[in-house]
């Protein structure tokens, strides 16, 4: 993994980010639920940070492209750092509501890093590299909610997000002092303001980005709609505690750092991306048929790893092929791009996760994630090349 040794920082940094962020991950909903919010309003608070992520998400990237990584990820880094440190004195519900918007309009740091990882890795070794990002989400995920559930048991909701503001402190610090800028195709007349959102219309008028792109989103509305949803659906449904949700996706986290540790390497190699990448996304819709039928532990645990598997193998493949189809001067617009697209079905998952757990009924919380994904896998069957050897050009400039 780190033969490239520029790719050490950024993993280091990537870790303490998603560490942060996946302590409080458990405890949202239980929260939310002291200030009397029902399971719509909870939906609406999880979706307003990926509202304000969504538009910043390709203003960052793009201006990374222009300005550098380093110093957009610490603009990003430090804006963690208050949604959480106001998480945490948060004394009612329109103050949580701020906490996590402060966030979502500074939350580009996976798109910051991904671009950082895509100037430093030849095309052929990218999808590799590029689960740095799913090693970091399931590192964060083994650590981060058991340590958030127990924090919040023990201490009180304020706590796992003073501690989640800490490690946004320290990972500013490595950006600041350990990270290097590495030199990339810098573009100088990269378009600023509202013309940021004209450069997200460019790539979807292009056939094969769009093709690439309209795949990621039908992979990260189910995906979104799980993570964020989960700890909702389990204390409903379950009738788990903040530590059991905790517990459950620690264990997830477990899962996921074996699937980028010892498979996607030699999975992509024996088979290529676009293969890896369609029997992931079947993974997930499997995955997602069981979360709604699964009621006992063990039954969760085995839906885990099924689902764990897809996503695991989906996102550093995709986001691979994004990466190679874009245009050198164009890789962090590219993937300011996907992650916009993944803002956007943060802030509808959520909203829809909410109605269908409190609305409708928890077990549609499965059902609609893997119709959403059987959708990917219908796009990802109308893939028609396979670039994990070539980097080639793009008809966006």
């Amino acid at each position: 993994m780190f033969k490239n040794k520029a790719l050490i920082p950024i993993a280091v940094v990537v870790f303490v980010d998603l560490l942060g962020f996946s302590i409080i991950l458990p405890l949202l909903p239980y929260y939310a639920k002291t200030f009397a919010a029902s399971d719509e309003m909870i939906g609406f608070l999880v979706a307003s940070y990926s509202i304000c992520q969504f538009f910043a998400g390709p203003v960052l990237g793009g201006m990374s492209d222009r300005f550098g990584r380093r110093p957009l990820l610490i603009y990003s880094q430090l804006g963690s750092m208050a949604g959480f440190i106001l998480l945490g004195v948060a004394n009612s519900l329109p103050i949580l509501f701020l906490s996590r918007i402060v966030d979502g309009i500074s939350g580009g740091n996976l798109t910051i890093a991904q671009a950082y990882i895509a100037d430093v890795t030849p095309p052929k070794e990218r999808s590799g590299a590029m689960a740095i990002i799913g090693i970091g989400f399931g590192m964060g995920f083994i650590l981060g909610p058991p340590l958030g559930g127990f924090l919040a048991t023990q201490f009180g909701y304020s706590t796992p997000a003073f501690v989640a503001a800490f490690f946004a402190l320290c990972s500013t610090s490595l950006t600041t002092f350990y990270l290097k800028e590495h030199q990339h195709i810098r573009d100088e007349n990269a378009k600023s303001g509202l013309s940021y959102y004209v450069r997200v219309i460019e790539y979807l008028r292009d056939k094969d980005m769009r093709t690439l792109l309209m795949t990621f989103l039908f992979f990260a509305l189910p995906f979104t709609l799980y993570v964020s949803m989960f700890s909702l659906f389990a204390m409903t449904e379950l009738k788990f505690t903040t530590q059991d949700v905790g517990l459950f996706l620690g264990f997830v986290g477990v899962l996921g750092v074996f699937w980028q540790l010892v498979v996607i390497r030699p999975m992509v190699r024996k088979i290529g991306e676009l293969v890896s990448l369609r029997l992931g996304l079947i993974a997930m819709v499997l995955g997602l048929v069981g979360l709604a039928v699964a009621r006992t532990i063990p039954a969760l645990c085995c839906i885990a790893v099924l689902f764990s598997f897809g996503t695991g193998i989906t996102r550093p493949t995709l986001t691979s092929l994004i990466t190679q189809l874009a245009p050198p001067k164009r890789k962090g617009g590219a993937l300011g791009v996907s992650s916009s697209l993944e803002s956007f079905a943060r802030s509808v998952s959520p909203v829809l996760g909410g109605w269908l757990i409190g609305g409708l009924h928890p077990n549609f919380l499965g059902y609609a994630g893997a119709l959403m994904a059987a959708v990917a896998v219908v796009l990802a069957f109308g893939i028609k090349r396979d670039s994990h050897t070539v980097e080639p050009q793009s008809s966006i400039s």
